[in-house]
C-alpha cells in the first residue's frame, strides 16, 4: 500500500520531527517557518504525512462531485502552498485539467511536487510558480496552509482568492484552524456561492460560539489497517490509521461559474456521533444552527449501524429525523 519501499529508521524519524511542528498549535498568529529542512524531508513527508493528506482531499472531491461541482476540463488549477504536491496529483485524478501550477515559500518543495505530479500524470502541462502575483487561476487549491500563516500571509492568500474562479480548500480539523477557515468563508459569500460542505449559505453557525468548530472525518482505505508496511508505520510514528480530521470548503465564483447544485437534505453530519446503547447522539449544521440529534437504534437500525460502524460515510441524516 505505502508507494515504493516503507520508510527507513531515518524516514521515520524525519517524519515523526515534522508531525510534531505540524502539531505545534501554540505558535498563535505567528507564521510557521520553513520546515523542509532537506530534500530527504520531502521524501520521508511524501510517503506518508502526504498520503495521509490525499485520504483527506478524496472525501472533500468526492463530495464536491455529490454536490455537482463541475469544473472545465481544461482549467488551469494552481495549488497553492503545494508542499509535496498531493493537493494537485488528487484533484486532477478526480476531475482533470490542462495544466497545474505548483507555488510554495520553498523551492525544493516546487520541484518535488512538479516531479511527482509529472510521475503521476504525464498528460498534463506542470510547472513551478514562485510567484503568483496577478494570477486569477480557473481553480485554486489551498491544502493544509492556514495553520502556517500570518495575518499579513492570510491577507495575500484572500487577493489570490479573489481573483480565482473556483477554491477548494483542506484543512486540519483541529479547533483553531477549522475555525480560521469558517472565518475566511464567511468573509468570501458576497463574491462566492457554497458549493460544499455546508447545506446553507447563510454565516457559519459553528463560529456563534466558542465551544464548537465545523469538522469531519475522512475514511482512510481500509487496506492500510491489514497492510504490514502502514501498521508498522503508524505504530512507529505515532499515527492512529482511523482518525483523520479534517475542514473544507468549496467555492465558486458567483459571476459565471456554473451554480452549485443545492443541498438535498439541508444538513450536514459534523465530527462523529456519540454511539449509546439505545441511540446515537448526531451533531449536525443547518441553516438556522448547529443541532443535536438523537437517531434511535430501535426505528432506525441501519443508520445506527452505519453511524456505530462507519460514521465517516454518513454526511446527512433523513429530513424525518429534523422534525
Amino acid at each position: 500500500m505505502l508507494c515504493g519501499m516503507p520508510p527507513s529508521r531515518e524516514e521515520l524519524a524525519r517524519i515523526a520531527a515534522m508531525r510534531e511542528r505540524f502539531l505545534d498549535d501554540e505558535r498563535g498568529p505567528a507564521a510557521q517557518r520553513d520546515y523542509w529542512r532537506d530534500p530527504a524531508d520531502l521524501q520521508a513527508y511524501d510517503l506518508v504525512l502526504a498520503a495521509r493528506i490525499g485520504w483527506k482531499w478524496d472525501a472533500a472531491l468526492a463530495e464536491c462531485r455529490a454536490r455537482g461541482f463541475l469544473p472545465p476540463p481544461d482549467a488551469t488549477v494552481l495549488d497553492f502552498g503545494c508542499g509535496t504536491g498531493i493537493a494537485a496529483r488528487r484533484f486532477v485524478a478526480a476531475f482533470g485539467a490542462r495544466g497545474v501550477r505548483c507555488h510554495d515559500r520553498s523551492v525544493p518543495a516546487m520541484e518535488f511536487a512538479v516531479r511527482a505530479f509529472a510521475a503521476a500524470a504525464p498528460g498534463v502541462a506542470v510547472q513551478a510558480q514562485p510567484d503568483v502575483a496577478g494570477l486569477a487561476p480557473d481553480v485554486l487549491l489551498v491544502s493544509h496552509v492556514l495553520g502556517e500563516l500570518d495575518e499579513r500571509g492570510l491577507a495575500s492568500l484572500r487577493e489570490l482568492i479573489g481573483r480565482a474562479a473556483r477554491v477548494v480548500v483542506v484543512e486540519p480539523g483541529n479547533r483553531t484552524t477549522a475555525r480560521r477557515l469558517a472565518a475566511l468563508r464567511d468573509e468570501l459569500l458576497e463574491t462566492f456561492r457554497i458549493v460544499a460542505p455546508c447545506p446553507h449559505a447563510a454565516r457559519c453557525p459553528a463560529l456563534a460560539t466558542d465551544a464548537d468548530w465545523c469538522h469531519f472525518f475522512a475514511p482512510p482505505p481500509p487496506e492500510v489497517f491489514t497492510d504490514g508496511d502502514w501498521v508498522r508505520t503508524a505504530r512507529a510514528v505515532g499515527i492512529d490509521l482511523r482518525a483523520l480530521p479534517y475542514a473544507f470548503v468549496v467555492l465558486e465564483r458567483r459571476d459565471g461559474a456554473r451554480p452549485a447544485a443545492p443541498a438535498a437534505t439541508g444538513n450536514r453530519v459534523l465530527g462523529r456521533p456519540a454511539i449509546g446503547p439505545r441511540a446515537a447522539t448526531v451533531r449536525i449544521c443547518t441553516g438556522p444552527g448547529l443541532r443535536e440529534i438523537a437517531v434511535a437504534k430501535r426505528e432506525w437500525p441501519e443508520l445506527w449501524r452505519m453511524l456505530r460502524k462507519q460514521p465517516e460515510t454518513v454526511r446527512t441524516l433523513p429530513p424525518e429525523l429534523l422534525r
